[in-house]
């Protein structure tokens, strides 16, 4: 099967799809749902909704670097996971701030996420882990330290994003091959009956919006490039330099810190993130939020598409690996927030479903996705208990 390039309509990386008729951001009681799809090679697009399927929508899209044979066209899937920190971080301070009357005048912001594999990608045993998240925030505010510290505190224990990193989820999954629903041995089986397949929402190609007004900075690639030769990873988790030897002491884990920098002043509609992946010669990139999902996508909106691109990602490697022939990769994402009446906030399950078409048995099928929810990294990062660590100083 022929997969489309994401440059096919010289279409912008991020673009509003549709206004929708139910986007209210202050309430967070409800499902984000994201369509993605494979393209060309690694590349993915997904629609991304702000909730139901009558809300806001943008097209995102996500690539893959040189070292994985990539395109490098658009950002890679834990770039938007990064990105999404940020955004629901800063953005959420900015607006509580605004609320109480507290004067910010700008927030810069680091963020540090770190990940490895164990085991091997190729011979079917490999594992993602992911480490806590790094949060450093530099404040700029003529306010007393007691009370940004309080406002800081305050808004991190309400995050989405946050909430989702500390909150250890055992996530639903459904697998339709060729139409038809397949029963699952290994992994959470969805209750989720008829969830929408992809296709359906792409019989033709999202195109921007012309009548709404949005950020033109949405997802950006800045043509800066770390320093240094990029270097292939063979087999996903062994760099081709190091040998696939047992007793190399790169073998089985090679950590990749991913890190993102945003400089936000009080006023700025968004928060423009550039991220990059810690590996030599890989490509910097811009992907701005809007907290309230108007301006941009929001960093909810953002985290479920960094999810569904890293899970497609580990999918179609696998099926590359294993000469499975399996085609049409789509999934539906459903991403739950429930808000109680005292104003806590819990997370749902992440509830995704994969459709497929091929001549590939179900024994096949079934490899694909299992191998896909092990080594996805953000579905290890679901799974753990990751508390962040935030630092921050007032200037």
């Amino acid at each position: 099967m022929k997969y489309e390039d994401i440059n096919k309509d010289k279409y912008p990386l991020g673009f509003l799809i549709n206004k929708g008729t139910t986007t209210n951001s202050e309430d967070l009681n409800k499902t984000f749902v994201s369509h993605t799809r494979q393209m060309a090679l690694l590349q993915k697009e997904t629609i991304g909704y702000e909730g139901d399927l009558n809300s806001h929508s943008w097209r995102l899209t996500s690539d893959e670097g040189g070292h994985l044979k990539g395109s490098d066209l658009a950002p890679f899937p834990l770039g938007f996971f990064n990105a999404s920190i940020h955004g629901d971080v800063v953005g959420r301070i900015l607006k509580t701030a605004k609320k109480e009357s507290i004067i910010i005048d700008e927030i810069k912001c680091e963020v540090k996420n770190s990940y490895y594999l164990t085991g091997s990608f190729v011979k079917g045993d490999g594992k993602g882990h992911a480490e806590p998240t790094e949060i450093n925030l530099e404040i700029k505010s003529p306010e007393n330290k007691s009370k940004i510290e309080r406002l800081v505190n305050s808004c991190t224990k309400k995050s989405p994003v946050l909430t989702a990193l500390r909150t250890p989820l055992k996530n639903t999954f459904s697998l339709i091959a060729n139409g038809r629903r397949k029963k699952l041995s290994n992994l959470n089986e969805s209750e989720k009956n008829n969830p929408e397949d992809p296709y359906q929402f792409y019989t033709k190609q999202p195109s921007p919006n012309e009548k709404e007004t949005y950020s033109k900075r949405m997802i950006l690639k800045t043509g800066k490039v770390s320093d240094g030769k990029i270097e292939p990873v063979d087999g996903y988790n062994v760099s081709a330099s190091s040998g696939d030897v047992p007793g190399n002491e790169n073998f089985n884990k090679i950590i990749r810190t991913i890190v993102g920098n945003s400089c936000t002043k009080a006023n700025d509609d968004t928060v423009e993130v550039d991220t990059v992946l810690g590996l030599p010669g890989m490509s910097h990139f811009i992907i701005s939020m809007d907290i309230n999902g108007v301006k941009a996508p929001s960093p909810v909106n953002i985290m479920g598409a960094a999810i569904s691109f890293c899970f497609l990602t580990q999918t179609h490697r696998y099926i590359h690996h294993q000469k499975f022939n399996i085609e049409g990769l789509r999934m539906s994402q459903y991403l739950t927030f429930k808000e109680s009446f005292s104003g806590s906030l819990d997370i749902l399950p992440l509830d995704t479903h994969l459709f497929v078409n091929g001549t590939a048995s179900d024994e096949d099928n079934e490899k694909l996705i299992d191998m896909s929810e092990r080594t996805c990294y953000l579905h290890a990062t679901l799974a753990g208990n990751l508390d962040s660590k935030i630092n921050f100083k007032v200037v």
